[in-house]
């Protein structure tokens, strides 16, 4: 008898995992491609090798309190149609580093630093960063965002954020798909 309800008790638990991860949100990583200033990085390179992030970068210069980071989610829902704007945000990157506030991007910064080693506090001071095998995990996917194809944009820059990119230190674009 108790043998039974233990066999039960387990099928249970296999097919609610299996329902849970079934309907969370999956972010697959597709493709990668930055631009930098030379100035500032002499080398920066991301891959997506088996939808996975891979980061590399060579800070030359002395990254200082005031950076900020502008991230924009692009939708779409077929390849053939143009991709449209669903959410853009500006922020302070130093105090998003330092965890003054929880956030999202506190909580994605997080899980990154698990595979990466990223300063934890500003200044950022000059040497070699990586990040190798970052995923989203399915818990940190906003529930605002669609099942589709994304275009996620990160730039790093100082003062305002403009669309002309004379103030840019760093422009990332990264091609993914939720599902």
């Amino acid at each position: 008898m108790f043998h039974g309800q233990l066999v039960a008790i387990v099928l249970g638990w296999i097919i609610m995992t299996i329902v849970i991860e079934q309907s969370a949100p999956r972010m697959t990583f597709k493709a990668g491609d930055c631009t930098y200033n030379k100035s500032t990085f002499s080398n920066f390179t991301i891959q997506i090798l088996k939808t996975k992030v891979m980061m590399d970068m060579i800070l030359v210069t002395t990254l200082r309190q005031g950076l900020k980071a502008h991230l924009s989610f692009e939708f779409r829902l077929s390849k053939g149609k143009p991709y449209q704007s669903v959410y853009q945000h500006d922020m302070n990157y130093c105090a998003l580093i330092k965890g003054s506030q929880e956030s999202i991007y506190r909580r994605w910064f997080t899980s990154m630093l698990k595979v990466g080693n990223f300063a934890t506090s500003c200044p950022i001071r000059e040497g070699y960063y990586y990040m190798h095998g970052w995923t989203l995990d399915a818990n940190y996917v906003p529930s605002f965002l669609y099942v589709g194809d994304y275009r996620i944009g990160g730039s790093f820059f100082y003062g305002r954020f403009k669309k002309q990119l004379n103030n840019r230190l760093l422009e990332c674009s990264v091609e993914a798909v939720l599902s």
